[in-house]
């Protein structure tokens, strides 16, 4: 009898804890459902807070425009953009390219956001390179590709007769004008010189121009004569008879005359035309469009004070600008 009870108790202890392990097992397996379903919930959600794009592009030429969209477009969405100098977006989501940069185009819509990374291009590239430097180099250079006659590298170039700045900082000071004036119309700008004390030939201006990518090659200087009531600007071009580079004497003569009728018609500074050089080791190393700018005499007292102003220096670039418009078609 006692065996009995004592067989019954062992059996109870069993079912017991049979039926409690169950249970355990029951409630952690619904505390994994549970789970399960609280994350699921929570993709769920998320993915519909994300908000997605339906038309959008990597890149954009400056001057061009895009029209950007998303899904579910409503009246409360908002468009914004990171750098408002190389684009701007309305608020139809249409992004208009300003100048060359990278940007950002973010849009938000009933507390989600979306956002994609835009290339602004530029139009196109200009090369610009100041003339001259701090310091002259008289060692010499072919002055054209194969040519056995020889040329200084670096002239010393003209001093102001009435201001006594030197032609190098006279052509920066211009250069740089004109690269920012270029970087706001939508241009791609390379220098070849960003400072006066550098050692840089004139074949080695060309040849940096060259592998630059640009599609022009601008060469900024200051004239100088003799007689100082020489007054005037004109922009210097190779010959259809040039030996090195008469393929360019075409589009160098109308990239030099666009830009001196607009750079003269700005500034009032008489138009002396365009004029065929071929002795200039700058131009004749050139595999691309090129023009040399003469702005003006800094042998002539008020040509040379003028120049020296800075707020005529930025019609002087604006002018340049305006005739490398023309010259594209702008």
């Amino acid at each position: 009898m006692k065996d009995l009870k004592r067989e019954i108790k062992v059996m109870t202890g069993i079912v017991t804890f049979a039926v409690l392990a169950v249970t355990i097992l029951g409630i952690n397996k619904l505390n994994s459902l549970k789970l399960s379903s609280a994350a699921e919930a929570e993709k769920n959600i998320k993915e519909a807070e994300e908000l997605e794009f339906s038309s959008k592009t990597s890149v954009l030429k400056a001057g061009s425009k895009y029209q950007f969209a998303v899904t579910g477009d409503t009246d409360d969405t908002v468009w914004s953009v990171s750098d408002k100098n190389c684009a701007v977006i309305n608020q139809k989501g249409v992004l208009s390219g300003k100048r060359a940069g990278s940007v950002t185009v973010s849009v938000r819509q009933a507390g989600r956001e979306a956002s994609y990374d835009v290339d602004i291009e530029g139009k196109k590239k200009v090369a610009i390179d100041a003339g001259h430097q701090l310091h002259s180099d008289s060692s010499t250079e072919p002055v054209g590709p194969g040519s056995s006659t020889r040329k200084a590298k670096v002239a010393g170039g003209a001093t102001g007769v009435a201001t006594g700045v030197p032609e190098y900082q006279l052509n920066l000071d211009v250069a740089k004008k004109l690269r920012k004036e270029l970087l706001d119309r939508g241009y791609e700008v390379y220098m070849v010189r960003s400072k006066n004390n550098v050692n840089i030939s004139n074949k080695k201006r060309a040849v940096k121009a060259n592998k630059s990518g640009s599609d022009i090659y601008i060469r900024i200087h200051g004239d100088s004569s003799s007689s100082s009531s020489v007054s005037g600007a004109s922009a210097l071009y190779p010959s259809k008879s040039n030996p090195y580079v008469s393929k360019l004497s075409k589009k160098s003569y109308k990239l030099s005359k666009a830009i001196i009728d607009s750079y003269c018609e700005e500034t009032g500074i008489k138009n002396r035309g365009c004029i065929v050089r071929d002795d200039l080791t700058g131009t004749n190393w050139s595999k691309i469009p090129v023009t040399l700018i003469e702005m003006g005499f800094m042998s002539n007292s008020a040509e040379d004070r003028k120049m020296q102003k800075k707020q005529f220096q930025t019609r002087m670039a604006s002018g340049m600008a305006d005739g490398i418009d023309v010259y594209f078609g702008y």
